[in-house]
């Protein structure tokens, strides 16, 4: 399960990600959070249909906005070391064309790609451990 939040996580997303996803075949429900005040709007009834909680214990998330904004959305330890986020290196981004900036974040398709796998591969090697 993967959360996006903000525009340029998503456009990174359907024009990169999405197409190094699905040549690998690699099947992963997607939730792109618009706004989260409209959101608030739905009852609850709506909100858990939309959004189960379950969904929250067991995703990533992808945005272009700080990890705290994602921890409605991103509720386990593993979901949020494997979140992007554009602070996740520990320092403030250089200044420069959009597409740089997003690049050095980790947010560009390629490392939302990577990011998704590493966070497959965790998810899949506990499941593995499990009995």
């Amino acid at each position: 399960m993967i959360v996006l939040q903000g525009s340029e996580a998503a456009y990174a997303f359907v024009e990169q990600t999405l197409p190094m996803l699905l040549e690998e075949k690699i099947d992963v429900a997607v939730y792109y959070i618009a706004s989260v005040e409209l959101f608030d709007m739905l009852s609850e009834e709506e909100q858990e249909k939309i959004f189960p909680e379950e969904i929250a214990r067991v995703a990533m998330g992808i945005t272009g906005f700080t990890l705290p904004t994602l921890y409605r959305w991103i509720q386990s330890s593993a979901g949020r070391k494997h979140s992007l986020y554009p602070f996740k290196k520990g320092h403030f981004l250089g200044s420069g064309k959009a597409e740089s900036v997003i690049e050095e974040a980790g947010l560009n398709g390629e490392g939302q790609f990577k990011a998704i796998l590493g966070y497959l591969k965790e998810k899949n090697k506990k499941a593995t451990l499990t009995y």
